[in-house]
């Protein structure tokens, strides 16, 4: 539906190419062209980016108004596309003159990635799926509202936080709309999912980027391993908080070793008294909270912060550090107490408090909650994560990402061959021909197929990664496949640095859309290899 807008502001900014005055309402929404979204989690960040980044970069046209609105995993993205913004140009969409198309972009993200293909395969076969979107037009307020302003990778926006969860009802296989319109997978839907089986058929699947994980850990467990690990500044500062301070610089990351991970996600070491350190200077080491200088943990039990098993970032960690989903008979991830169950979607973020060891959450966000409430117990946590963490999420979550065998999880890491724990994701839409299968002329369709061309550009996706940057880590993110071609006039060569992979962020190496297999280089190769 085009909105017709009558304010003298709209006109102005219309005009001008400056932002509106005012907000979207929730009336306005009951007339939105409504984008139903679900799946993984790792990449929320980056998939609201596609719709705001600034630099002309975003599907959002900057010269209406832009409202994102929150609640307990969910978020809803309302902003006009227009033929006038040169990313939505010839899609078909009105002008700017005209007003423009309102969308209203839902993104669901319990679960995982489970939900960006399950729910897709059932409607494709006529069947009910469960999922829930954010109803906006049903909040009985504005929620808590604040105007965000534009920085260098986004534009201005306001922010409707901590909404009171009122959702959208499911479908049933007798309805006419199936409300589900895409959705995105941190891997391929067969090793995260093989339920659906040959019914994956039923769906296409688009290449979209590969993401970039790491092993987040609570800070005071970080603060440890760089006193055991490190020196110099790295280690001098007494500042016993746990914010940033000179001990964040990226030469002062710790790191530990594929096995050693592996050994305490696998809950083969249950107990940091157990846990050897391996220092810089190659000696022995010894019992890490025995170590001179580290601050005893509140108890030594090694607790996880993972998450429930449909989730594609639980998926890659553990086909990465343990083969789980690639052969049958390895050991496998811990599995959550009876005080975290991988069924229950209703988290709670002092699980470890109440005795809970291994703890399961619905989405990357919650897993930040449970590493920062570690954090804030001095409890020693270890996580899963993606590296798109922006400074928000960083402040919120009192995290840190060490390396894995010596090398941070960094983006010139990646191109350069010293860190492999990356995944490539897709975008996933029903194939034509079956139920609930969009038009390709359908607004709808229009905005699931923009969100895959903007994971395949890299003016996109340099802007989007500007979020990620200068964390304690180093650059983190997303990057492009090494099928995207490196445009005209860009230097791309080895070895690769944090300069180079923010203006050209594409990958070298692939694994050739199969999470279980190995990486391979497909760029040059850095110098020394």
């Amino acid at each position: 539906m085009n909105i017709l807008r009558s304010t003298l502001a709209v006109a102005v900014a219309a005009v001008l190419g400056m932002p509106a005055a005012h907000a979207f309402s929730r009336a306005d929404y009951a007339g939105a062209t409504k984008v139903y979204f679900g799946g993984a989690t790792a990449t929320d960040n980056v998939l609201e980016a596609t719709f705001i980044a600034a630099d002309g970069d975003g599907i959002c046209d900057s010269t209406f108004p832009i409202d994102i609105w929150r609640s307990t995993n969910q978020r809803v993205i309302t902003c006009v596309l227009t033929n006038d913004n040169p990313v939505t140009a010839g899609k078909g969409f009105p002008n700017r003159g005209a007003g423009g198309l309102l969308v209203a972009f839902h993104k669901e993200s319990v679960g995982g990635s489970s939900n960006g293909v399950v729910p897709l395969i059932a409607v494709s076969k006529g069947l009910a799926h469960s999922l829930r979107w954010l109803d906006v037009g049903s909040l009985a307020n504005d929620c808590t509202v604040s105007s965000v302003a534009a920085t260098v990778s986004r534009l201005a926006y306001t922010d409707h936080a901590s909404c009171t969860l009122v959702t959208t009802p499911a479908d049933t296989a007798a309805s006419s709309t199936y409300d589900v319109h895409g959705g995105i997978s941190d891997n391929e839907p067969a090793l995260a999912f093989p339920a659906p089986g040959k019914d994956a058929a039923n769906l296409v699947s688009k290449a979209g980027v590969q993401i970039v994980f790491g092993v987040p850990v609570s800070v005071p467990l970080y603060r440890a391993l760089q006193i055991a690990q490190l020196s110099g500044s790295c280690v001098t500062d007494t500042d016993p908080s746990l914010t940033a301070d000179s001990r964040d610089a990226p030469t002062c990351v710790p790191s530990l070793q594929k096995g050693q991970v592996s050994a305490l996600v696998s809950q083969n070491i249950t107990s940091w008294a157990d846990f050897t350190t391996n220092p810089s200077d190659g000696s022995a080491g010894t019992a890490l909270p025995s170590v001179a200088g580290v601050t005893a943990p509140a108890d030594t039990d090694v607790r996880i912060c993972r998450r429930v098993a449909t989730s594609g970032t639980q998926a890659a960690f553990e086909a990465y550090f343990l083969n789980q989903r690639c052969a049958v008979g390895v050991q496998g991830f811990a599995a959550p107490d009876d005080l975290s169950s991988i069924t229950d979607t209703t988290y709670k973020a002092n699980q470890f408090a109440l005795g809970s060891l291994v703890n399961a959450a619905p989405s990357s966000g919650n897993v930040r909650t449970c590493i920062d409430s570690a954090s804030a117990n001095n409890y020693w946590a270890i996580g899963v994560s993606s590296t798109e963490i922006t400074d928000a999420n960083l402040l919120a979550a009192k995290l840190r990402f060490v390396g894995i065998d010596g090398a941070a999880p960094t983006l010139a890491n990646v191109a350069n061959g010293k860190y492999d724990f990356v995944t490539e994701n897709t975008v996933n839409y029903i194939k034509a021909g079956k139920t609930g299968a969009l038009a390709t002329s359908d607004a709808r369709f229009k905005v699931v197929d923009l969100i895959t061309a903007r994971l395949a550009n890299i003016d996109a996706l340099n802007t989007i990664n500007a979020d990620f940057d200068d964390k304690p880590w180093g650059n983190g993110g997303i990057l492009a496949l090494p099928s995207v071609a490196v445009p005209a006039g860009a230097t791309y060569r080895a070895p690769y640095n944090a300069a180079m992979m923010a203006v050209t962020p594409i990958s070298t190496v692939s694994r050739g859309g199969n999470t279980c297999s190995p990486t391979f280089m497909v760029k040059p190769q850095p110098a020394g290899r």
